[in-house]
């Protein structure tokens, strides 16, 4: 996943972040839900010189864990950075909104719960998002581009925002229990891939003007754009099938891609390098063969997460005297 801008990153279990006295406590963190213990305030401290993307991956990370407010604190005064990173986390997430500035401490308020929608529901509508996304990065291949630079950026917040509020719904509807369960664990993996496999599309559209040297028919275009289709058309057969009566066969078919994608890479990658295009060409087609090589493998994710959640429980083994009651298995 790329580092294109303040807060690309998603947030990874960052250490807490240096905090202030009570009401909050040592964590950083204030009033608990009481079912599932889940903080429900957060505040950050902003040290002087800490990069900005470290204030956002906290932010982001304690919006994806379900906090409901936010507070930043940086002395003597809040900086434009801080200000700045404050304002991009609430434009790349859904609903939160700053609610008080007062010079030294922002406040920042989420004001949606999450919509009583099905899982499978959002999770496929995510999916035929990121698909269009992907689709419309390679056809741009083919045509004459004015876009700036942050253009696939800027369209990739769109999915990060949808995704982050997924992974965010499913962490808040576990809220009752001691963790996620196996099916909110399978759910939050599929909208973590979808999410990464909209970055590799960011991938593709930037590659665009890189590959404009090339002629529409040359080998290593063609070549590209066809397995680009078969990807894509992976991914849509596996999100055809959320209930996994296919995922065995998916998974047969992703592995089969994945052999293709190395076999590409040989195939594509000597010439690349021989000196029979120009250098950003060639860094191009390699940029972009290994997006959709990491697309097939994030979509393989989603297929062996459908396919786990047909996996029943297994029964209780018998205690040793459940068993001498029940009697010897007769083969």
């Amino acid at each position: 996943m790329s580092n294109r801008k303040t807060g690309r990153s998603p947030a990874r279990s960052a250490p807490p972040a240096p905090t202030e006295p009570a009401p909050w406590d040592e964590r950083g963190t204030g009033p608990r839900d009481p079912a599932s213990g889940r903080p429900v305030s957060v505040r950050l401290r902003v040290e002087r010189g800490e990069p900005p993307e470290h204030l956002f991956r906290h932010l982001l990370s304690a919006y994806l864990g379900g906090a409901r407010e936010f507070e930043v604190v940086e002395r003597p005064r809040l900086s434009a950075p801080t200000r700045g990173v404050v304002r991009e986390f609430c434009r790349r997430t859904r609903q939160p909104e700053i609610v008080r500035d007062d010079g030294d401490r922002i406040g920042i308020a989420e004001l949606d719960d999450c919509t009583a929608e099905a899982l499978d529901d959002r999770l496929l509508r995510l999916g035929r998002l990121v698909v269009a996304f992907h689709r419309e990065a390679v056809d741009s291949w083919g045509r004459l581009t004015f876009d700036d630079d942050g253009h696939w950026s800027r369209r990739d917040d769109d999915i990060d925002r949808e995704a982050w509020y997924l992974e965010r719904c499913i962490a808040l509807g576990e809220a009752g229990g001691g963790g996620l369960s196996r099916p909110a664990t399978g759910a939050w993996t599929i909208a973590r891939s979808l999410e990464r496999i909209a970055d590799h599309a960011v991938s593709l559209g930037e590659v665009g003007p890189r590959l404009a040297d090339l002629a529409p028919e040359a080998s290593p275009l063609r070549e590209l754009r066809q397995f680009h289709r078969q990807a894509m058309g992976h991914l849509e057969e596996v999100l055809r099938h959320p209930d996994g009566s296919r995922s065995n066969d998916l998974l047969d078919v992703g592995e089969a891609l994945v052999a293709g994608g190395r076999a590409l890479s040989e195939q594509l990658l000597p010439a690349v390098g021989g000196g029979t295009m120009a250098p950003a060409s060639a860094a191009a087609v390699a940029r972009a063969l290994e997006a959709t090589c990491r697309t097939v493998a994030y979509s393989q994710d989603i297929a062996q997460a459908f396919f786990d959640r047909t996996l029943q429980p297994a029964l209780p083994v018998p205690a040793a005297a459940d068993r001498r009651a029940i009697g010897p298995v007769v083969p």
